[in-house]
């Protein structure tokens, strides 16, 4: 048996109060009713009238490392040059965020009309366009890398879902033309220069380890002509989505009834605060 009254003084209290709450919202149902159906409504409407937003994705990783050096890489460092070698996942990830691969992209496959109604660039230079050209793309792809797997997540968001795997295959392919050209034209720098050491060279087995690499510096010139995987591999390439992404239409529609019910029941109280003080006033 309870000996003390004033936990049964303050439960009964308790017990009064959540029937005064309920009271209160029973008294204004109708109009809670009102605001979530109105509220659901909108939202319904406002989110049928969204654009549609498609993403697609594509995943790489970077090449195999050549480990088949030797003992060039010592003579190679003699001469200032480096050993051929794939590109890191972390020099992957920042050319694909760099400008000049964005402006290359829309340079080449002339996206400016792609990107932007004809009216938004009327008036603008063409540096002024270039630069909102690449404002736009850098909003568009989002690059990630998954440093456990060693693997580059490559995806894009655009209201086209055929546009928008092209963008990503645009990405991949002007990365690739980046790459290999640029590790060609160093390699190609690097034979010029080894060539012109051999004639400066009397030691046979200097003279030996020059021809060699001069060889490594062909094999790479060779290797980045072709292209295919030679600074990554595509694992996952992009694909047309058919599904959108945004608008999530039946989350809008969850949180606005819970948010219009939330308000709707505030509405209430403070409805009825208002009609207490009134009468109080009056009295």
């Amino acid at each position: 048996m309870d000996q003390n009254p004033d936990r049964t003084v303050y439960a009964a209290d308790d017990e009064i109060n959540l029937i005064d709450l309920l009271r209160v919202v029973l008294k204004y149902k109708k109009m809670i009713a009102a605001i979530v159906i109105v509220m659901v409504v909108l939202t319904a409407i406002v989110s049928l009238c969204m654009t549609k937003i498609y993403e697609a994705k594509a995943v790489i990783v970077p090449a195999e490392t050549r480990t088949d050096m030797g003992g060039m890489s010592t003579v190679a460092a003699q001469f200032g040059l480096a050993a051929p070698a794939s590109a890191k996942a972390s020099e992957i990830v920042n050319v694909l965020k760099s400008d000049i691969l964005k402006d290359r992209i829309i340079k080449k496959y002339n996206l400016l009309n792609v990107l932007f109604e004809p009216d938004n660039l009327k008036g603008k230079t063409e540096d002024e366009k270039t630069w909102a050209g690449i404002r736009a793309m850098t909003k568009i792809l989002k690059i990630n890398f998954a440093q456990k797997e060693n693997a580059i997540n490559i995806s894009a968001q655009f209201k086209d879902p055929k546009i928008v795997a092209d963008l990503v295959k645009y990405t991949l392919d002007e990365l690739n033309e980046l790459m290999s050209s640029e590790a060609k034209r160093v390699a190609d720098t690097n034979k010029n220069y080894l060539e012109s050491q051999i004639d400066k060279t009397l030691d046979p087995f200097i003279r030996s380890k020059i021809y060699s690499l001069i060889a490594q510096q062909i094999e790479t010139s060779m290797m980045a002509e072709v292209k295919e995987n030679f600074a990554f591999k595509i694992i996952d390439p992009p694909r047309v989505p058919d599904k959108r992404i945004k608008p999530k239409r039946t989350q809008m529609v969850i949180i606005a009834f819970m948010v219009s019910l939330f308000l709707g029941v505030f509405a209430a109280f403070g409805r009825e605060y208002i009609n207490k003080m009134g009468r109080g006033g009056k009295a």
